[in-house]
């Protein structure tokens, strides 16, 4: 029976990065609204069903290429799958973190020059490459959550279809002006919780690796708190709450949490937190200051 515990993950998971590439869409069609040309329309559709149909087809690849390896390969192609899928949202982090604050105006700028230009159908490629890269991004964070935690096919499909259709759902209310959102201060808390997702995917991939006789842990356990806070749910100890085996369960799937941790996953784990943290961080605010700089610049023209 699926639970609502069991969808809370690739709900959350789809419904964060479905809003982030409804977002995109959202403001190129506000854009072309704005300007009165509705025209432009068919590209931005174009390039998102292209995008939809690409990431369904990687999906599919990726799923078959992934559950086709057993024992000590499948050890080293996990651990080396959730190291990789954990770089790979760390420099989308740091992409979002050098473009959050000016997005909107990033967007409006390229979509103004390629109508200029006439070259309408850079549009629909723009659309399809900001899309594409949510959709990879939910496919490996999705991948790494079931593979980690105990979340079977149907509910990561039957939880992403719900969390999808969520943020399709705020999209439409924004585009019809029912509803606004803080561009700015989603992708900055977004931007904090893929820090984490991607911390926990290195690691716990490092964790795999160690497991396969690659890595050296250097110290194999330096404790066992699974008595206490158990990463599965239930985890058939009758002593241990419910609920401790409910929050357990959703840190593994979502962080990579380990009840018992060689001292290399203790290393890496914070120390990854803290760089990708710094970088990203002062990527941010550098933009954040440039926006502002050009902002009085545009005042003054204007006084």
């Amino acid at each position: 029976m699926i639970t609502f515990i069991d969808l809370i993950i690739p709900l959350f998971l789809a419904f964060r990065e479905g809003l982030e590439a409804t977002l995109v869409v959202v403001i190129i069609l506000l854009y072309l609204k704005k300007t009165n040309q509705r025209a432009y329309n068919k590209y931005v559709y174009f390039g998102s069903i292209m995008a939809i149909f690409s990431s369904i087809t990687f999906a599919i690849i990726f799923s078959m290429v992934f559950g086709g390896f057993t024992g000590f390969l499948e050890e080293i192609f996990e651990g080396s799958t959730f190291i990789i899928s954990g770089i790979f949202i760390v420099t989308l982090v740091l992409w979002v973190s050098k473009e959050g604050p000016k997005i909107r105006k990033h967007l409006e700028e390229k979509v103004g020059y390629s109508i200029e230009r006439q070259k309408a159908f850079s549009i629909s490629i723009l659309t399809f490459i900001i899309i594409i890269r949510e959709g990879i991004e939910l496919v490996l964070l999705l991948t790494g959550t079931a593979s980690i935690g105990s979340i079977n096919q149907t509910t990561t499909i039957l939880g992403s279809t719900i969390g999808l259709a969520i943020s399709l759902i705020i999209g439409l209310l924004i585009f019809y002006g029912i509803k606004s959102i803080d561009l700015s201060k989603f992708f900055k808390a977004t931007n904090i919780i893929l820090i984490l997702f991607a911390a926990g995917l290195i690691t716990y991939g490092i964790h795999e690796l160690i497991e396969a006789g690659i890595v050296n842990p250097i110290i194999e356990e330096v404790w066992n708190i699974k008595h206490i806070l158990p990463e599965t749910f239930p985890d058939g100890n009758p002593a241990t709450p419910e609920w401790l085996e409910i929050i357990g369960s959703l840190l593994k799937a979502l962080f990579g949490y380990n009840a018992n941790p060689s001292l290399l996953e203790i290393i890496i784990y914070p120390s990854l937190l803290i760089l990708i943290g710094l970088v990203s961080l002062t990527l941010w605010r550098r933009t954040t200051n440039i926006t502002i700089i050009e902002l009085e610049k545009e005042l003054i023209k204007i006084s």
